[in-house]
């Protein structure tokens, strides 16, 4: 009898032990291994170290003894997800082989997560919470923690992010992350109403059918709609696939009666560049369309054997002495402390499209979610000057070219090697591109299930086409 209680237990705890792999574990070589690629890849190609501000040699020592203390596979990929994030770039990226680690592949939350005003928000939750769980209700604590102590201290140190409000908004969407589903967490929650109350919940394996107030609309790479007032309304969300460019061009005899058309890039994450801009050739009759202009770390081994000669404190001594070599001398230097770069042309294409153009009022939604080549397709838009009115908020502000490569247990990770600019010079990686007209996304917003950009958007028009 006491057996039988004994493997009912045991049973028991299997059917709650946690949906991650704690047991696969790598060997010490690997995992000395996996450090040592991303830091040499990084040490040779990454173009924004003046941004991540840090002496990537010694975190790259200060993190050895770190990976060898990881139990486990899963562990291991925590830490590695912190070293990458210090290089502080969205496209620089560490990815662990959940569908090795996680049963499913993949972790979800019940509860959805926003940074608005500066605090967590609840933006969706599912329909049978919804009557103890208001939209818009604000996360005050968790596990005790103030919300934004915890996000500083469990979730920001492993968040690849360019830009202050990537970091926050990636932080405020993973609040609940990098844990098991036996975890539970406890949320202090205030609802709009000024009510606090406590919600205990966790973290699931399969992303359940929830009915949501909000509905996740299901994902398509294009959507098209038409508005009152005969205004078209363009949905690109992403310019990953030339299927876009059929799907834009199908739409064609729409847009050529419309009397105005918008063009909504707030979930567009990027792709290729020149997908967004066959799209956009279509507005305008500018011949050329110019869009960033680019540049890259370049290493030649002899010039930084050359130049690690050079000290610091006699760099310049050396230029005057040596007028005639000069440039060489610089070179070597710049070389040897890797700030050496190859300069590539601006961005430019010629605009071929002999078909009708669209050439009615335009208006373009960006948001924090306008990442890579949808930021690419924004500057080539400036290039058209006056074309489009931009409606919005800053975009993710992180593009460029990243380097992949695999990592051992199944993982990999990127690195960013091209820095990208407008074509004068202006940064916008870091900071986001700016829209003309700023319409932030606000709690009230969500509690009252209203677009409001896509609201000021049809206003804008509706005053341009009367």
């Amino acid at each position: 009898m006491r057996n039988i209680l004994f493997a009912l237990l045991l049973l028991q705890a299997t059917n709650t032990t946690a949906q991650i792999d704690t047991v696969s574990n790598l060997s010490d070589t690997e995992k000395l291994y996996g450090l040592s690629v991303f830091w040499k890849e990084a040490a040779y190609n990454f173009a924004y170290f003046d941004k991540a501000n840090i002496n990537w040699d010694s975190a790259y020592q200060a993190f050895i003894p770190k990976v060898l203390a990881t139990r486990n596979t899963w562990d291991y990929y925590q830490v590695m997800k912190r070293f990458c994030a210090l290089l502080k770039d969205g496209h620089t990226n560490m990815y662990p082989p959940n569908n090795k680690l996680i049963k499913g592949g993949a972790l979800y939350s019940p509860l959805l997560f926003s940074w608005l005003d500066d605090k967590v928000i609840i933006t969706n939750v599912p329909k049978k919470d919804s009557l103890t769980i208001p939209l818009g209700s604000e996360v005050v604590t968790v596990n005790n923690m103030p919300v934004i102590d915890y996000l500083e201290k469990e979730i920001i140190p492993g968040i690849s992010a360019s830009a202050t409000h990537q970091l926050w908004n990636d932080a405020a969407a993973q609040l609940l992350s990098n844990v098991d589903t036996n975890t539970l967490f406890n949320l202090t929650l205030k609802t709009p109403a000024g009510k606090t109350f406590t919600h205990t919940t966790h973290l699931r394996t399969i992303r359940y059918n929830w009915a949501y107030p909000l509905p996740n609309t299901p994902w398509k790479r294009f959507r098209y709609d038409k508005l009152p007032k005969d205004i078209a309304y363009l949905q690109f969300n992403t310019f990953g696939a030339d299927s876009v460019v059929f799907d834009f061009k199908q739409r064609l005899p729409e847009l050529y009666e419309a009397k105005a058309v918008i063009i909504d890039l707030r979930n567009n994450g990027g792709g290729n560049t020149s997908i967004g801009t066959a799209i956009l050739k279509y507005f305008t009759d500018q011949k050329y369309i110019k869009g960033s202009t680019w540049r890259s770390r370049e290493h030649i081994a002899s010039f930084k054997a050359w130049g690690k000669f050079i000290k610091d404190e006699e760099l310049e001594k050396h230029l005057k002495e040596n007028p005639f070599n000069r440039v060489m001398i610089q070179k070597t230097y710049d070389i040897s402390r890797g700030k050496y770069w190859h300069y590539g042309d601006t961005y430019s294409t010629y605009n071929e499209v002999t078909d009708k153009k669209i050439t009615v009022p335009l208006v373009v939604l960006i948001g924090n979610n306008t990442a890579s080549a949808a930021e690419d397709f924004l500057i080539s838009l400036d290039d058209l000057k006056g074309r489009a009115v931009v409606i919005g908020e800053r975009t993710y502000g992180s593009t460029g070219q990243p380097l992949s490569f695999d990592l051992p247990g199944g993982g990999s990770a990127r690195i960013c090697t091209k820095r990208d600019t407008y074509s004068d010079g202006r940064e916008f990686v870091g900071y986001g591109v700016k829209p003309d007209i700023e319409v932030k996304r606000t709690v009230e917003d969500y509690i009252k299930k209203r677009d409001a950009q896509l609201e000021k958007a049809i206003a804008i028009l509706s005053e341009k086409i009367k």
